[in-house]
């Protein structure tokens, strides 16, 4: 199938910038350690170093669509579908080109055309039936709460997402708990419901509406909404539900003396720690800024008494762990080399431990760390290292 006679009528939306990329090769690869830059793209480190995986080569693919060049769309769709749609790239060019926006525009394109890889498809799949991207039976989702009750009128709604939930349950758990402990009465779905986040990363932008706004209605009106998972709290955002993250409440109470904390004698925490910054709670094309995830978690670990062994700038500019975008789903290996790219530069660093706010890349990193570095969400981490009190303890 060629691409002479097709509109591209999403990637029309951004045409003019198509033709101001400068091929400076910031978005391949730049290097300025004094904003924390030490190369750009995880997919070119540890998928292909093919300019054509690039943001500048996802440019150059969609202008060469709308110029109605005869592209092999299967040869694209690979391409395309090796993007962890981190944002990185975006972050780092100078002139603002929008390549991540572009790359999920062009996936939308291909999914429509049925041409998104077999595997996007399982995911698909896999969400619409499971309500989680991993195909994991949906009842499991709830397990993380075993032998804990919600509040029957909680003033807090805690929606832990499907990463949370099925991938690193310590980190939800945990999160119920400190909830609690700060005074809060929580609450939680019985039931999961995928916000739709890993299907509109594939293209799949219908039934990711239909899965953001299953997820809106099954919202209590009344309760505080509590969110672990940026890519959550993204998407229900988008549907004006008001919604913070467990990470904004958990530094207020930290600095407000709701919640005390005392390192433990039988489990002291680490004290020289790597932070793997969200690409959804830190790149600002994600629409997560007003949060300031960054800032938060690195407060809060300095309340906690850890040593961060990253530069103060390296948040903005840090490449994505291959949890994102499906990669951990279509490109399994290459995911797998992206999580010990990062682990290995923790463990480089003398970190002793590594710290997300994201149970998307905790539960990747930590199901990728093996024995060589513990990975915490850090929820988690302060359920592990510290004994907690209340306001009326």
């Amino acid at each position: 199938m060629t691409t002479a006679d097709t509109a591209f009528a999403r990637l029309r939306r951004y045409e003019r910038a198509l033709y101001h990329c400068a091929t400076c090769n910031y978005c391949v690869s730049a290097v300025w350690p004094q904003r924390g830059i030490d190369g750009v793209c995880a997919t070119l480190r540890s998928h292909s170093p093919a300019a054509s995986y690039s943001g500048k080569g996802y440019l150059a693919t969609a202008r060469a669509l709308l110029e109605g060049e005869a592209l092999d769309l299967h040869a694209v769709a690979e391409r395309a579908y090796a993007c962890t749609t981190c944002g990185n790239c975006e972050a780092v060019c100078p002139i603002d080109m929008p390549p991540t926006a572009v790359v999920k525009a062009l996936r939308a394109e291909l999914a429509e055309r049925g041409l998104a890889p077999p595997a996007a498809q399982q995911l698909r799949d896999d969400v619409l039936a499971r309500q989680n991207p991993w195909g994991a039976p949906a009842a499991q989702g709830a397990d993380w709460s075993l032998g804990l009750a919600p509040h029957p009128q909680p003033t807090l709604w805690l929606l832990p997402g499907c990463a949370a939930s099925h991938r690193h349950p310590a980190e939800a758990r945990a999160a119920a708990q400190l909830l609690s402990v700060i005074g809060f009465d929580v609450g939680w779905p019985q039931q999961e419901t995928c916000c739709g986040a890993p299907l509109a990363a594939l293209g799949f932008v219908h039934e990711a509406d239909h899965q953001g706004e299953a997820l809106a209605a099954g919202v209590p009106a009344g309760p505080v909404l509590a969110m672990l998972g940026g890519e959550c709290l993204a998407q229900l955002r988008a549907r004006d539900r008001p919604a913070e993250s467990v990470l904004q409440l958990l530094h207020a109470a930290l600095h407000d003396g709701r919640l005390a904390v005392a390192p433990r004698a039988d489990a002291p925490p680490p004290v020289v720690v790597a932070v793997q910054d969200s690409c959804h709670l830190s790149k600002p094309h994600h629409g997560l800024g007003d949060v300031d995830a960054p800032r938060l978690l690195r407060e809060v670990l300095a309340v906690l008494g850890c040593q961060i062994t990253q530069p103060a700038a390296a948040p903005w500019f840090a490449i994505c762990c291959g949890a994102a975008g499906g990669m951990a789903q279509l490109q399994p290996a290459s995911a797998q080399r992206m999580a010990g790219a990062c682990i290995a530069s923790a463990d480089h660093l003398g970190a002793e431990a590594l710290i997300s706010a994201n149970p998307l890349c905790a539960g990747h990193l930590a199901g990728s760390a093996g024995a060589r570095l513990p990975v915490y969400g850090i929820c988690e981490f302060i359920a592990a290292h510290f004994a907690v009190a209340g306001p009326d303890a």
